[in-house]
């Protein structure tokens, strides 16, 4: 999900990324050697993060493809793209820590740089174009119709500072997208699976515009009906102040 040049990123349509992470995946999910996630643990997975969170009415449209997804999947996955799951990361900012709180230090430094980011960024508009797989989840494509998304991107790491250091270990961010599964246990029909994805690789585009931009945290939570990684806000900010 890294390494493209930035200006091969700004191409909106038919990102090669994609594509990629599609051919590299295959192969896994049809063998059962897909990546499966655990409830996560210190140092791990699933970190404080600046996401933004998607309009209603595309979230309802993430969750539908989810239970299609699910449908061949089978039960015991991680259930990212319900509606009131489903978000779009930005920046990831340490490792898991069970204990963190808004109340930390660098909870409050995060917050503060997220905010001045987004004075200046104008409601970021994105189109929804399909999905693809990866080894480890059933990923919806964000293509950015023009430059402000990464700008922000840009200005958030600006912003931070020395609390960037998290993924400033790895190549820039180069796609804007939405998890809406999260492999955690065997897939029932792995190659019904992969035919679905192949079927909706290039879906007509639905425009997404993204408002406001958030600070969570997740917290691991089994139920009777699936398992979920919920998030818990720490603050939001409007683009635009």
């Amino acid at each position: 999900m890294r390494g493209d040049s930035r200006a091969a990123r700004i191409v909106a349509r038919s990102n090669g990324v994609y594509d990629r992470l599609f051919d590299g995946s295959r192969e896994a999910v049809l063998t059962g050697r897909h990546r499966r996630e655990e409830p996560p643990v210190d140092g791990g997975r699933w970190p404080a993060t600046v996401v933004c969170i998607p309009a209603p009415s595309t979230r309802t449209s993430l969750e539908r493809w989810m239970k299609e997804a699910c449908e061949l999947t089978g039960p015991g996955h991680f259930l990212t793209g319900r509606a009131d799951a489903n978000h779009v990361t930005v920046r990831a900012l340490e490792p898991y820590r069970d204990a963190a709180s808004p109340a930390d230090a660098a909870s409050g430094a995060w917050a503060l740089a997220m905010r001045a980011a987004a004075v200046g960024t104008p409601p970021l508009r994105l189109h929804l174009t399909g999905v693809t797989l990866t080894a480890g989840s059933v990923m919806a494509q964000l293509e950015p119709v023009d430059d402000a998304p990464w700008a922000f991107m840009e200005r958030l790491r600006a912003a931070l500072g020395e609390h960037a250091w998290y993924e400033d270990q790895w190549e820039p961010r180069n796609i804007w997208y939405v998890n809406i599964l999260h492999f955690a246990a065997p897939i029932a029909d792995p190659a019904g699976l992969v035919r679905w994805v192949e079927a909706h690789r290039q879906v007509a585009a639905e425009e997404v515009v993204l408002g406001s931009v958030s600070l969570v945290r997740y917290r691991y939570q089994p139920s009777a009906t699936g398992r979920l990684m919920a998030m818990e806000s720490w603050g939001s900010a409007p683009f635009g102040g």
